[in-house]
């Protein structure tokens, strides 16, 4: 939030005063650091629309690293593919508090993106046309170098994105997740759905460590039941690894040529949802993360 800093009149008694144009430095003339941090956020904001990946890592200290353990080459090669993939990709970036200390920064932020994909790169058809959303909130931690203030690191609190082609943009589902999980433990995973009753959908929910380059995982598909309700236990990894929890869905319709006694089955949309799920800060570790950056 803007601060409005009341101007106070003191009178000065007994002392000498300069009236040239020098002597009145007043500090509330001056930028405060949140007022810098958050033209720095939106010139970033700014080059992340125009899909500038050489000015973008302008803006991150040389020594960068997320809590992931991502530095500033896997960023812009994860950039790089994400705009090679989502040409029309736009975001959405909105502050919601700036607490600066000394030459130290905490940044709570919020984003949506969306985009638009065409597998046969024919516009016209938007039955066949996929939609992408995704929504996250995070903190951005900075610090104020000789070079201005530079992202030393991020946190991500909560991310969640979908990819959906043809009806699967028209049929409800939630992918069902528990927010932190502990170190190896199992934990439950859930795809909900109202589908409609002549649609055949098959799905696959799985989990996988957050990681760059990301794991290869294999999906093992199972039809929905008719009650719309897939769940799957699974264990979490015993790294202290975030994870991603994914549900992968195919929905189909058979139909019956009876004068030649075929099937004929069609692939009426396809659904991709991913939530994050962070993994327990065991005790002292937080700690320690902090020391890290």
């Amino acid at each position: 939030m803007k601060k409005i800093i009341p101007v106070i009149t003191a009178i000065l008694i007994g002392i000498n005063i300069n009236l040239s144009a020098e002597a009145f430095e007043f500090p509330f003339f001056k930028k405060t650091p949140q007022n810098q941090i958050r033209s720095l956020l939106k010139e970033h904001s700014k080059a992340m629309e125009d899909r500038n990946i050489e000015q973008i890592k302008t803006f991150y200290d040389k020594d960068y690293m997320s809590a992931d353990g991502f530095d500033i080459d896997d960023l812009a090669t994860m950039l790089e593919k994400t705009y090679d993939a989502y040409g029309n990709i736009k975001y959405k970036t909105k502050i919601n508090n700036i607490s600066a200390y000394d030459n130290w920064a905490l940044v709570q932020m919020s984003d949506t993106s969306s985009a638009k994909v065409y597998p046969d790169n024919n516009k016209k058809n938007k039955e066949k046309m996929g939609k992408l959303d995704g929504k996250s909130s995070y903190i951005v931690y900075l610090k104020n170098t000789d070079d201005g203030w530079k992202i030393v690191s991020d946190e991500i609190l909560m991310e969640e994105t979908s990819l959906k082609y043809g009806i699967a943009n028209k049929i409800d589902m939630e992918l069902i997740t528990p927010v932190f999980v502990k170190n190896g433990h199992e934990y439950d995973l859930s795809l909900k759905m109202d589908k409609p009753e002549d649609i055949v959908a098959l799905a696959s929910i799985s989990r996988e460590e957050i990681v760059y380059p990301p794991a290869d995982y294999t999906e093992k598909f199972r039809k929905m039941p008719e009650n719309g309700d897939l769940e799957r236990l699974v264990k979490a990894n015993n790294k202290n690894l975030d994870e991603y929890a994914i549900a992968s869905i195919g929905f189909t319709k058979v139909s019956v040529n009876e004068e030649e006694l075929k099937a004929k089955i069609e692939v009426l949309g396809m659904a991709y949802i991913m939530k994050r799920i962070n993994m327990e800060k065991i005790k002292g570790q937080k700690a320690a993360l902090v020391e890290n950056k």
